[in-house]
């Protein structure tokens, strides 16, 4: 092994070039590179060629420490092990050697800063590390900036990212996080999760604004929630959670929605810290609202004005008992069908007895044609007594009972269609063709006449609605044509305006020609008959 060689120091504390071996340096404690990277190349250059530029050590004890340098001496050490040192050179390295450094670490640190920001950059996170260490020397930001040469906003920056954590200090080394973002994260610096939530998955710092300000946002909120919330409760308040299905299908309804029996407004400040109240926060979009609600409306014989698909447990028995009570009624429509289709074909499946619906069944066939397309073959059959298709060989007598037998199979589907709770455009039908049955002699069932009866409401219930619609319509074009006042004119209400004759000054009024009687226009028919009819089809003219 190559002895070291020093050149003799100038003064005592003048620093001094000397050739030392790279295997006997000590690793300063405080370098700030955490990690040496690929030393391949660079051992490959120095075996060819040696170390070109010197490193910066400071005397320690017996040997010295490097301030600057530590990959060139790992990577001449590596050189020197494996015997890869370029022939008729020293197996030593060039030292800047500064006894003037001894013993002052915030210097070395200050010389490890500059001389590595020189050469490979440090990374975000080495480089706040190492303005960290200089702030626990007592060196300030501005002291900082000054010795390294940075502005003091980025050294600011840097040094709040050492307080950011670990996620932050990998996503700044990774190029996913600018200084200037850091700046943006600090809020957070107290909440790990939510730090974590921006810095996962985020590609550019552009992203990661976007999660800032939406985290920001929800933070807002959440200050926002907590504000209304302790204010409720003081006020003595319930505090209720939000229904899955609330506004639209739960019994909880908002108070602001609500009205009395008697249609009276409900007032969310009188009744709000009440028993059978409470509040819910709704978040919006940076701000909270509360609102007050009704716990069981119906419970308070409230009625709902907002939009609601719920049912209380009472609504729910009486719909599930009217559809009993419906189906109810469809099985004893059908069998009293069955009872009724026997009086038919007794009443009129004869010649004679067709004779009585003729009329009828004519002006339906003239009036309303497609009614009869309906009718069910079967009854038609056992009506008419043969085939229904006889009519095409069939005489007078036996046309007309054809025609009966399927008017009476119309009227029955019909009857059995509605009956069943299906649309019919015909359904106003049904009454009149029952009451016709009653009063040939068809005793209708307790069913069919509670049936009849609740048609008959219906229809008057429409007829009503539709004349109060009509009425509503006429109110309104009379206050329409109502006497319309403005000023002195007045708008009389035959719905036509007074004529009233303008003046116009004498400059504005056109000139208008005005021909003596012997220059007018002659008329170009002038003996024409104007009284006379049209000529004749078969003039000659």
């Amino acid at each position: 092994m190559t002895a070291a060689v020093k050149a003799r120091p100038r003064g005592k504390k003048a620093p001094y070039l000397a050739q030392l071996d790279p295997r006997t340096l000590l690793a300063h404690e405080s370098n700030l590179r955490t990690s040496l990277g690929d030393l391949t190349e660079l051992r490959a250059s120095i075996a060819a060629s040696g170390v070109l530029q010197a490193l910066t050590v400071v005397p320690d004890g017996d040997g010295h420490r490097i301030v600057a340098g530590h990959r060139r001496a790992k990577a001449a050490a590596d050189a020197l092990d494996a015997g890869e040192w370029p022939d008729g050179l020293p197996e030593t390295v060039p030292c800047l050697v500064r006894p003037d450094m001894e013993g002052m670490a915030p210097a070395q640190v200050v010389a490890m800063l500059v001389e590595n920001d020189q050469r490979a950059d440090l990374t975000e996170s080495e480089r706040a590390a190492g303005y960290a260490q200089l702030e626990l020397f007592g060196l300030d930001v501005a002291e900082i900036a000054r010795r390294t040469g940075r502005a003091q906003k980025h050294v600011q920056s840097a040094l709040k990212l050492t307080k950011l954590g670990e996620a932050a200090a990998a996503a700044a080394d990774a190029g996913k996080l600018s200084l200037e973002d850091v700046a943006e994260l600090a809020e957070f610096e107290d909440d790990p999760k939510t730090m974590e939530k921006i810095l996962k998955d985020v590609g550019t710092g552009g992203g990661i604004k976007h999660k800032v300000g939406e985290e920001r946002r929800k933070r807002q909120v959440k200050g926002a929630v907590a504000a209304v919330t302790a204010e409720l409760e003081a006020a003595g308040v319930k505090m209720v959670k939000r229904p899955k299905e609330f506004p639209y299908n739960c019994q909880m309804a908002r108070v602001d929605q609500l009205q009395t029996a008697d249609g009276a407004e409900i007032d969310p400040e009188a009744v709000k810290a009440l028993d059978g109240y409470g509040a819910l926060i709704e978040e919006r979009y940076e701000k909270a609202e509360a609102i007050i609600v009704c716990l069981d409306p119906e419970a308070h014989g409230y009625k709902r004005t907002g939009h609601s698909y719920y049912k209380s447990p009472a609504e729910i028995a009486a719909k599930e008992a009217r559809e009993r009570e419906i189906e109810e009624r469809k099985a004893k429509l059908k069998a009293a069908g069955e009872v009724r289709r026997k009086f038919l074909v007794e009443k009129y499946g004869s010649a004679k007895g067709a004779k009585a619906l003729l009329l009828e069944s004519m002006r339906a066939a003239v009036v309303m044609p497609g009614f009869f397309e309906r009718s069910e073959d079967d009854l038609v059959q056992a009506l008419a007594g043969g085939d229904p298709r006889d009519g095409v060989t069939a005489g007078m007598d036996r046309l007309n009972r054809l025609l009966v037998a399927r008017f009476i199979a119309a009227e029955e589907h019909n009857l059995e269609t509605v009956g069943a709770g299906r649309w019919s455009a015909r359904e106003s039908m049904i009454v009149p063709w029952l009451t016709r049955l009653e009063q040939d002699g068809y005793e209708l069932s307790d069913t069919e006449v509670a049936w009849r009866a609740a048609l008959i409401a219906e229809a008057e219930e429409q007829a009503r609605a539709e004349a109060e619609e009509e009425a509503d319509r006429l109110a309104y074009e009379a206050e329409e044509d109502a006497e319309y006042v403005e000023g002195e004119d007045v708008f009389e209400g035959d719905g036509e305006r007074p004529i009233v004759d303008v003046h116009l000054p004498e400059n504005d009024a056109e000139a208008v020609e005005v021909r003596p009687a012997a220059e007018a226009d002659p008329d170009p028919c002038p003996e024409a008959d104007l009284d006379a009819g049209e000529p004749a089809a078969d003039s000659d003219e």
